[in-house]
């Protein structure tokens, strides 16, 4: 008796291109981890800007950036968080904070 392989082996999803950059690569934001999602998903697109994944496929991301693709028959095929995110360097950091800071309009200071 055959049995019939699952969508997880017979799927295997591309990782991005391009690492997603992220303030700490083993504690996600909610905003650093839907930027890996749609990342996962743009990568797993044809020609077209259709899902190369089984339709029904939900892409999850964990606080280490680890990503799980799950598909419609319940199997599950995980991409290591090292290979879709990287952490920002210092300078990244700083511009971020710099940027999220409100001058004084009395004194033109931060």
């Amino acid at each position: 008796m055959v049995e019939g392989k699952s969508d997880a082996d017979k799927n295997e999803p591309k990782v991005p291109g391009d690492k997603v950059k992220v303030d700490d690569p083993n504690k996600l934001t909610e905003d650093e981890k839907s930027e890996v999602v749609k990342a996962v998903e743009d990568a797993n697109k044809d020609e077209e800007g259709k899902s190369t994944l089984p339709e029904g496929s939900k892409v999850t991301v964990g606080d280490n950036g680890d990503v799980t693709v799950t598909y419609p028959d319940g199997s599950k095929d995980t991409i290591p968080g090292d290979k879709v995110v990287e952490g920002k360097s210092d300078a990244e950091r700083r511009i971020k904070s710099a940027k999220g800071k409100s001058r004084d309009p009395t004194t033109n200071r931060r």
